[in-house]
Order: structure tokens, then C-alpha cells, then sequence
């Protein structure tokens, strides 16, 4: 393809790039370095001295030199805030180098317009006269006109990757349709053409389209980032800002005649290019027969009147409507191509979800009574599960059955938290932890229901059935609404004494299914169907349903309340305790004063009932940096051990972060030493008389670094190392000696990760050759200085965790 340049066709070559890439960055970062290191006197003479040269240069007209010289003391001004930097005593240094380098910068733009060294950025003349300055790629600049004024409809638009060229559809008033368009397009002078770049993560490409002709040129021309003029038969533009933003011109003669021409298709009021719309194209006409061969239902497909007013122009090619006939005789209801039909047994009436006007609903047609619109599925109350609907299953003589779920009460902070989260999907779950600590996950599936709709009644609430997933042996437990909110439970013939809130969950064998009783405090109750007995757990105030798993069913349960201007801490979570079961439902309403907190809580199920499962585990080997939850880890001879608790990610949320380090974690060992912002890696040494530590620190810019600590929990005292360790610390060995510690490149572990780290060894007189700080006695525990004031929280902990060792 010939065109011309403004920079010779070798200066383009991928190697020349990357030298040039490579010289700009050393042009940049070795001055900074130098200036960085020097004696800060130095520094600040190195950035005068760059001042007086510019001044020098200016007086006799040296502007290349001069522009050399700005550049130098650019770099010069950043390497002199990393000096004051490091001079500066702590808590100074970050905003003194900061200071240091935006004055310098703007020093130095001061002094390049004072003395004239600033390139002209107005735009410049191309070679035909017209301003070299068209429309960004990035957006901003489409044309929204005609060149006879008519509008053009810009939309759809969106970026490669994050932040690159944006690419947009363009509906012109004549109905062509083009999408996935650059930005940066023109008209020639007389109208006929107009041209566009090909925005791509590789090869950009160029389409030219004749408007007259309503042909589309799809040019081998990769030359084109932004267009600037297309006048004379020269289309003129650029190529890529990010790389040398050089000039490009190519006439329309060239361009036209190695270009690929696609004559443009008439749809309706749209002229569209052939392509996989055409092969998605939906078909004209739908069929359904009745299993007995005596019913058919026929639907036509519906366009509308005009595709070019619609926000998707293209979507009613591919997704449209169908209008539905049954045995020839024609409605008015719309049906979509993947909309299931259901017959019911007889084939004398079907069912299925149609729109009738603006209202989307299920509709049933019978042979002898016609068409008729069922109640809505479900009408819910504000105290129950979120339920969702979508297609219906089956229809017999008085129900239709449609597939539904409850939503999952996701904790918002994980295991913990003050509201639960409605999640709608099949997520990933935490199922419990390895030997070190890390997360294992599996798949958590929502609970899944059916709807029995009744085909008789006005859609009153508590007229829709609600079935469980299958028990015992293809079963399901049907929930039948009351008047007063609550549900009577049938499994079989086993009517289930008590009423129960819709809220349940089958185990994943199917023999159990976990009920919520209707009152409020009323704990959990599992249904055995093989034995038809109810197990019941101890009294707690069970806010939801979480996972039945194995024999382990998990539960939101209620703890308390916590005020609203009181934060919430590991070491209290709530201030205010459940009342008596008299007043728990007022305790449970919505208060502006204060907050419900939910906390997971597991059960195990046995053949005399649930037992509560501790919220801990005993840990036999050190954890990693990325353990989760809270864990004891015994001392070797078994006569004390330390319990974590509290620890989470950076961003304390309810994502898993399976790979994430945990930080700000609480340490209370059975000796009654208390430390706290921990991290998870631990280990005791083997006389159990020291504690080996780690703090993990962030810095503003989220930067990790870890620290070593070192409990005596003999004497009562704990030391911190001021050297930082690398990444990740993992404990492997406590002698009397020293201590072996595993660090890693990374702060985080990646999936597959192959970093394995390296095995240091710390030697335990450098560590107690420290100055050791005294933890202070306080009501039979013993804190550091800056917990003085949580002992009443540290004191009021439940310590159940440690009693095996205390």
C-alpha cells in the first residue's frame, strides 16, 4: 500500500521501537537514581545548575539544547524529592519528597514557556491545508451529522481493554447500519465516502463506505489510527499516539482498489452488513405439537415497524417475538424462540410464558375453555427469602409447576457480619481448611424449588405450593402458606407437627432436610425422613439457612446487637446480648440505633440431635501467612496454647481472597498473655516458653511488610525485630538455637503458584538481644501496654477455646 510519512518506512520497525523505548527510560531513570544518592547539597546544585544551563541556552538561541536541559531537570527535580526523602525523619519523608518533587516539576514548566523551549501543541498543517488535529481515538469527536445535516446516531460505544481506543455503532439516517467503528471518523468534502479505522488489540483495519452505492470497502490498510482530512481523493490521518502519532496520507484511488467490497443488505429499515447475524438469524416460523398429535401451536414471527427506533436495532433479528396460534386460531400474545411449551398429560392444554402487551406472565390454554392468564408465581413478604422464578416444568389438572430458588444470605463480611447479602447465583464457598490454614472451596448451590401455581383461584398470597428439592427417594416436602404468614410441611404422608418459616435446606445425600420453626428463637430443626423424626438443636436465634453439607448444617445466626457509633472489633462485636424469648421478636426488628449482628454458625447432625460446632479448630503444624478463620495451636509439651482470632483480609469483606495474606489478627494464649494486629504465622518452640510472631504492616500505597515478634510467655514480655522479613513468613522449625522460617518473592500466593521461597534461619540470641517490652497484669491477664484499654473487652471473652489448657 503506498502512502507517505513523516518518518522514514525503517524508523517503524519493532526492534527500533524498543531501542528508542529503552533510551527514553534510561534517559529518565538514570538521572533520578544519580541525583537520588549524591549528597543532598549535591542534588540541589545539580537542579540550579540545570536552571542557569537553560537560561544560558535561551540567551543564544539554543533550543534543542535547551529542551535537552528541561528534560535533564526534570529528572533532576524527582531524584531531589527521593533525596529530601530520605533525609527527612519519619512521618516527614513521604509528604516532604512529595512537596519536593510537584514544585520541581513545576518549576521546570515555568521555566520552558519563560524561556520559549515548549513545543507548540496547536496543530499542525498537513500538506493539503487542513488541520492535522482530527478527531482522538479514545472518543469524543464522532461525527454526528451528515454533511447535509441529517443526524446520526452514535452508540454502543466501548474501549479495548481498560482505558484503550473506543470503538461505537453508527446508524445513518438512510438506515446503514455499521458497528464496531473507531471514534476518529470523516466524510470526504463531497459527501459521498466516509471512512473509519478498525479500532483492534492487533492489526487495526479501515472501512470505507460509498453512501451513494450503499457498498462497504474493507481496506488492507493497518495505517490509520485517528483520521484528520479526506478532501482532493487523499484520505490524510495518523497512526498510533502511543508510538510515533506520524503522519499518514493514502489516496482513495489506492485505497478502493485492493479494498474487499461488500454490497450492504436490506432488513426491514436497516441496510447491514452481511455477516453472523445472518447465520443467527431466527427462524420465520415456530412449531409445537401435542404429544397426542391433535393440538398445534404455530407463532409467526413479529418484527417491529421500525428496527432503527429500537436501542439494539439488530437484537429483533436475532431475539424476536413470535405471536401465537393455536390450531390456526391467531392471539395476541408474543412468545421468544426458546420459550418452553408445556402439555399436560392428556394434550388437551399446554402452558407457557408469554407477553401480552407490556405484561409478561404465564398463560393456559385448554381445549374447551380457551386462554387464560394464571396469577403471578409469588407474592412474597418482606421476612422471607428472596425467590426467584424462570421456566415452568409441568402442568397437571391443577398446578403448574415452575422451577424457582431461594436466594443465598451471604454474611457481608464472610463469616461474620451486620446485614446478609442476597445472592441469586451459584457461588464458590468455603467448606472448610487444609492442614496449613488455606481455604478449601467447593461449589454452593442455591436451594432449589418448584412452584406448584394453582390453575384455579385469584393469586391470593399463600395460594402457591412450595416443593422442596427431592427427599427420600424422589419426594419433596410441600410448604403450604397460612394466614398467618407461617407454613405447614408435608413430606409424603408425613405431615410435620408445628408451622415453619419458608426458609429450608436439603442435605446433599437427601435424607435430611434443615427447617426453620415459625417463632423466632426457635433454633433448627432437621427432619429425618428415613426415621420420620425431627432433631432439634440447642436454643439459638437463627436468622437464616446456609449450607446442609455431609452432616454438617450451617446457619446465620443472631449474637446481638452493636450501636452504631461503636466499631466493631474481633474482640467485641456486639454490645447488647439477645434478650429473653418473650422479647426477641422487638430485638430482631430493624432499630436506627444500633445493628443486628449475624454470625456463621455450624451444626453437626447425630442421631440425638445437632450439636453446636466450636467456631475454632486446633491446628497441629504452623499455619501460612494466608490462613483463614480462627484456630489453636498447642504448645509442644501440651501445657499451654495459642488461640488467633480475628484475623482478615486488607479489605475485610465477604469475598473469599482464598490467596490473600490476613492481618490484624488477636492472640490469647492459655498462660493468659494477650497480643494483638497478628498475622497468622505462628510457632512455638520446642520448651514451649517462646512464641515466635509475625505483624503484618501496610503502607498507604497497600505495600506489605512483615514483622517478627517474639512472646516470652515465662517471663511475660514480647520483642519486636525492627528488620523486616520478606514475603509471606512460614514457620518451619523452633529450636533452642534459632528459628526456620520459609519467605517468599510474592505477597500473595497465585493460583498454581511455583515460587517456592527460600529457608532462613534467625538466630535466637539476636532475637532476645532485643529490648523486650513487659506486658502488664489485668484481671488474671496479661497486655501489652496499648490494650490496656480493651481489658474489660479482653476480659469478658469467651475463653472456651483454652479451656482443654488451662
Amino acid at each position: 500500500m503506498p502512502y507517505s510519512s513523516e518518518q522514514p518506512a525503517d524508523d517503524k520497525s519493532l526492534p527500533r521501537l524498543l531501542l528508542d523505548l529503552l533510551w527514553q527510560i534510561a534517559v529518565l531513570l538514570v538521572p533520578i537514581f544519580l541525583v537520588a544518592v549524591i549528597p543532598l547539597l549535591w542534588a540541589v546544585g545539580v537542579v540550579l545548575g540545570c536552571a542557569a544551563c537553560m537560561w544560558l541556552a535561551a540567551h543564544f538561541g539554543w533550543k534543542a539544547t535547551g529542551r535537552g536541559l528541561a528534560r535533564l531537570m526534570t529528572s533532576a527535580a524527582i531524584g531531589l524529592g527521593f533525596n529530601v526523602g530520605r533525609a527527612l525523619p519519619q512521618y516527614w519523608d513521604i509528604a516532604g519528597a512529595a512537596l519536593v518533587m510537584f514544585g520541581g516539576l513545576a518549576c521546570v514548566s515555568h521555566l520552558e514557556r519563560r524561556f520559549g523551549f515548549a513545543e507548540d501543541k496547536r496543530a499542525k498543517s498537513s500538506p493539503h491545508g487542513h488541520s492535522s488535529g482530527g478527531a482522538s481515538a479514545w472518543g469524543g469527536g464522532e461525527p454526528r451529522q451528515t454533511p447535509e445535516g441529517e443526524p446520526i446516531r452514535v452508540f454502543n460505544d466501548s474501549e479495548i481493554a481498560m482505558g484503550g481506543p473506543v470503538l461505537c455503532d453508527y446508524l445513518f439516517p438512510d438506515g446503514v447500519l455499521l458497528q464496531g467503528l473507531g471514534s476518529s471518523a470523516r466524510f470526504s468534502t463531497d459527501g459521498r465516502y466516509f471512512a473509519a479505522p478498525v479500532p483492534s488489540r492487533q492489526t487495526w483495519g479501515l472501512v470505507i463506505l460509498d453512501r451513494q452505492a450503499r457498498e462497504l470497502y474493507q481496506c488492507s490498510c493497518d495505517e490509520f489510527w485517528e483520521l484528520d482530512d479526506f478532501s482532493d481523493g487523499v484520505l490524510v490521518g495518523r497512526y498510533s499516539p502511543l508510538v510515533d502519532n506520524g503522519a499518514r496520507e493514502i489516496s482513495l484511488e489506492n485505497l478502493l482498489a485492493t479494498a474487499k467490497k461488500v454490497s450492504l443488505v436490506p432488513v426491514a429499515d436497516l441496510w447491514l452488513e452481511p455477516g453472523t447475524w445472518q447465520h443467527n438469524f431466527a427462524p420465520d416460523t415456530l412449531e409445537h405439537v401435542s404429544p397426542d398429535g391433535q393440538q398445534r401451536v404455530e407463532a409467526l414471527k413479529v418484527l417491529p415497524a421500525s428496527l432503527r427506533e429500537l436501542p439494539q436495532p439488530c437484537e429483533a433479528l436475532s431475539h424476536p417475538d413470535y405471536r401465537v396460534s393455536v390450531n390456526g386460531a391467531a392471539t395476541a400474545l408474543l412468545i421468544n424462540a426458546d420459550t418452553a411449551i408445556i402439555w399436560s398429560r392428556d394434550s388437551r392444554s399446554f402452558a407457557c410464558r408469554a407477553r401480552s402487551g407490556d405484561t409478561l406472565g404465564y398463560w393456559l390454554w385448554h381445549v374447551d375453555r380457551g386462554w387464560q392468564m394464571l396469577p403471578e408465581p409469588w407474592i412474597g413478604a418482606d421476612d422471607e427469602p428472596s425467590l426467584g422464578w424462570t421456566e415452568p416444568l409441568e402442568l397437571d389438572e391443577f398446578y403448574l409447576r415452575v422451577s424457582s430458588y431461594l436466594d443465598y444470605p451471604q454474611p457481608d463480611h464472610g463469616r461474620y457480619g451486620y446485614g446478609l447479602y442476597s445472592i441469586h447465583s451459584d457461588c464458590d464457598a468455603q467448606v472448610g481448611h487444609d492442614a496449613a490454614g488455606r481455604i478449601q472451596v467447593a461449589e454452593r448451590r442455591l436451594t432449589r424449588v418448584q412452584l406448584a401455581v394453582p390453575l384455579s383461584g385469584d393469586g391470593q398470597r399463600g395460594a402457591t405450593l412450595v416443593e422442596s428439592a427431592p427427599v427420600s427417594a424422589a419426594t419433596r416436602a410441600r410448604f403450604t402458606g397460612r394466614a398467618d404468614g407461617s407454613y405447614s410441611c408435608t413430606i409424603g404422608e408425613w405431615q410435620l407437627p408445628g408451622v415453619w418459616q419458608l426458609d429450608h435446606r436439603v442435605c446433599d445425600a437427601g435424607r435430611y432436610i434443615a427447617l426453620l420453626p415459625f417463632a423466632v428463637g426457635g433454633g433448627v430443626v432437621v427432619a429425618d425422613t428415613e426415621q420420620r423424626q425431627l432433631l432439634n438443636s440447642p436454643p439459638l436465634l437463627a436468622a437464616r439457612l446456609l449450607d446442609f453439607r455431609g452432616p454438617i448444617v450451617a446457619v446465620a445466626v443472631i449474637r446481638g446487637r452493636l450501636a452504631q457509633a461503636r466499631e466493631s472489633t474481633a474482640l467485641q462485636r456486639f454490645d447488647q446480648a439477645p434478650p429473653e424469648a418473650g422479647e426477641v421478636p422487638e430485638f430482631c426488628r430493624y432499630r436506627e440505633d444500633s445493628r443486628l449482628y449475624f454470625e456463621w454458625c455450624e451444626l453437626q447432625v447425630s442421631a440425638h440431635g445437632l450439636n453446636v460446632l466450636p467456631n475454632w479448630r486446633e491446628v497441629t503444624q504452623p499455619q501460612v501467612a494466608i490462613a483463614d478463620g480462627d484456630f489453636v495451636q498447642p504448645a509442644p509439651n501440651g501445657e499451654d496454647a495459642a488461640w488467633l482470632f480475628g484475623c482478615e483480609t486488607e479489605y475485610a469483606d465477604s469475598w473469599l481472597r482464598v490467596h490473600s495474606p490476613r492481618l490484624g489478627g488477636y492472640l490469647l494464649t492459655a498462660s493468659g498473655c494477650a497480643v494483638n494486629d497478628l498475622a497468622p504465622s505462628m510457632i512455638w518452640s520446642a520448651d514451649a516458653r517462646y512464641l515466635a510472631l509475625t505483624r503484618l504492616h501496610l503502607d498507604v500505597d497497600g505495600a506489605m511488610a512483615w514483622q517478627l515478634l517474639l512472646l516470652d510467655v515465662q517471663e511475660r514480655t514480647l520483642r519486636q525485630s525492627p528488620q523486616w522479613l520478606r514475603n509471606r513468613p512460614q514457620f518451619e522449625g523452633f529450636t533452642a538455637e534459632a528459628l526456620s522460617v520459609r519467605l517468599f518473592e510474592h505477597d500473595w500466593a497465585a493460583e498454581g503458584d511455583r515460587d517456592r521461597g527460600s529457608l532462613n534461619v534467625i538466630k535466637l540470641r539476636d532475637v532476645l538481644a532485643l529490648a523486650a517490652e513487659p506486658l502488664l497484669p489485668s484481671g488474671g491477664l496479661w497486655l501489652t501496654k496499648n490494650q490496656l484499654a480493651n481489658a474489660p473487652a479482653w476480659q469478658a471473652l469467651d475463653k472456651a477455646a483454652l479451656e482443654p489448657w488451662r
